[in-house]
């Protein structure tokens, strides 16, 4: 990458690199997030939870934290949580509620605990969506790292929808997606909807078509295999294929990053995108209405 359009932010994106040339385009490579255990332990002094913030988009933002003990119990009205464990293990206790609540400040309650609730084990590779309003509570007994992307909700969300997928769950879907290839290079399947975030799993072994999503911010999270992302520059020649999407045509400029497994890219709204260079790649995309 040419250094000249290379910008390192670290007030912002907590060391990560951003491309000045495509404002808002981030990608954080599994060296670089697995990384933030050690990064972020040699800050801690008697903390429990330390975090860094990675970026914030209007309605979204990501950062990655590290635990060494149990957290407190949490419950945010209009706020959206999606956590990737990058390191570790914890139990997360969602559901339920909380044990002795008190306010945290506007839309947030904290508790010593949950009252009953579901219990999943989060291990590396493995991913949870917890919907707004739904206690949650994450207990560690030695060390967590995780990468966290919040959703701002317009209202307070029924507490429904809550989502566990394992890294085995992810890998699950390469032989369901190549039966329904039918002659094409490219399958996915939407996994999950929360109104203005869903999330699809999507398997190529091909190069994709040029993509552009006037209102949504597409994370690529990727599973399995290695891909090039042609992000930014000018698409000619697309077509509309529905209300704010256009797809095909070649873009012209742009920079280009390799995707392996691991990784996580932030692709803003608006932006021309084009996933090629693969024969085999997994990925899910958690995609998000700007508003």
């Amino acid at each position: 990458m040419k250094k000249s359009i290379l910008l390192i932010v670290a007030a912002c994106a907590g060391g990560a690199l951003l491309w000045a040339a495509v404002p808002g385009f981030v990608l954080w490579n599994n060296a670089e997030l697995h990384g933030y255990m050690a990064k972020i332990a040699a800050k801690m002094k008697t903390e429990k939870v330390l975090g860094q913030d990675l970026g914030k988009w209007g309605n979204h933002w990501s950062s990655i934290t590290r635990r060494n003990g149990d957290g407190v119990g949490e419950l945010h009205e209009k706020v959206t949580d999606l956590f990737i464990c990058e390191g570790g293990e914890a139990t997360l206790v969602v559901g339920g509620t909380l044990t002795s609540p008190t306010s945290a400040g506007a839309g947030e309650m904290r508790g010593t605990g949950i009252t009953g609730g579901r219990k999943v084990t989060m291990k590396p590779g493995d991913m949870v969506e917890i919907p707004a309003n739904m206690p949650h509570q994450l207990l560690v007994p030695k060390e967590f790292l995780y990468y966290v992307v919040k959703v701002q909700q317009a209202a307070p969300q029924s507490p429904e929808g809550f989502r566990y997928w394992s890294k085995a769950d992810f890998l699950s879907w390469k032989g369901k997606l190549q039966a329904k290839l039918a002659g094409k290079n490219v399958a996915n399947q939407e996994i999950a909807n929360w109104g203005n975030h869903s999330q699809l799993m999507v398997y190529r072994t091909g190069d994709g078509e040029v993509e552009i999503h006037e209102k949504q911010v597409d994370y690529f999270i990727v599973q399995q295999g290695e891909a090039t992302l042609t992000v930014g520059g000018k698409a000619t020649g697309t077509r509309v294929t529905g209300p704010g999407e256009q797809r095909g045509g070649t873009i012209a400029g742009g920079e280009k990053v390799t995707l392996k497994a691991g990784d996580i890219a932030h692709v803003p709204a608006a932006v021309p995108h084009q996933v090629v260079g693969t024969k085999d790649f997994l990925y899910a995309v958690l995609k998000v209405t700007v508003e």
